[in-house]
């Protein structure tokens, strides 16, 4: 059980910083292009903030179900894990609910855009 629910913890923070990056590195790089400024290549700041914002907010959705916001458990056959996906009570809902909104819906707007914008200039 305990292998399972890192398993599943690890899987859905893994997966969720990778969009999580996605949707900020589209973002600087609509920033960098629309900008007027001249890209300064020696300054880190911005990427290092990026990086740690994209784990910071990944791990503030991925470890709720640590204590008690939903649940990390088998999934299909049982040889894999990850969020319980079928549980029906409103606790683990909520948390699919905002973990789909926050996690995916809003990052993929955010590429959507910013890469619209970018194709349009």
């Amino acid at each position: 059980p305990g292998g399972c629910i890192w398993y599943g913890f690890v899987n859905t923070l893994f997966g969720t910083v990778s969009l999580i990056s996605l949707a900020v590195l589209s973002y600087e790089r609509y920033c960098t292009m629309m900008g007027t400024t001249e890209a300064d290549a020696t300054n880190y700041r911005k990427i290092w903030m990026g990086i740690f914002l994209s784990w910071m907010y990944s791990l503030f959705w991925t470890l709720p179900p640590l204590f008690g916001w939903s649940s990390y458990g088998p999934e299909g056959p049982g040889t894999t894990c990850s969020v319980n996906w079928h549980s029906r009570d409103a606790n683990n809902i909520s948390y699919i609910i905002c973990l789909f909104i926050f996690c995916l819906v809003i990052p993929f707007f955010v590429i959507v855009y910013s890469y619209g914008k970018l194709l349009c200039a």
